[in-house]
């Protein structure tokens, strides 16, 4: 193999072996989600739509809510599921879990689904 030939297949054993990171979690804060009253206010909101360009490349993916626990953050997080459901993603392709990590905020992801 040539120079340049070597290193295409050095890269790309590289990036098998590898792979890129896949983009993280993103937290949403009370303070980031303002009065929220129509879709295009939730379309506008940039960590969910890093979420969901993430969302559309999975083959599979379930979006993953997790909220801050109590009554206050599971109505947060199924206010945010019945916006993406009424955006058009499927319920079933939503999964609340309690326990955010984040006080005051809500942990949001895309993931390729897993049959458990």
């Amino acid at each position: 193999m040539n120079g340049p030939v070597r290193m295409a297949f050095v890269v790309g054993v590289w990036w098998l072996v590898n792979p890129p990171p896949v983009a993280a979690a993103e937290t949403l804060f009370r303070a980031d989600w303002p009065a929220v009253n129509s879709g295009a206010a939730v379309t506008r909101i940039p960590a969910l739509q890093r979420v969901m360009r993430k969302f559309e490349r999975l083959r599979e993916g379930v979006i993953v809510i997790r909220h801050p626990g109590g009554d206050h953050g599971a109505a947060w997080a199924e206010e945010l599921r019945d916006w993406l459901v009424a955006l058009g993603v499927a319920s079933a392709q939503i999964r609340l879990e309690p326990g955010s990590g984040v006080p005051g905020a809500i942990v949001v992801d895309a993931v390729e689904h897993r049959v458990r």
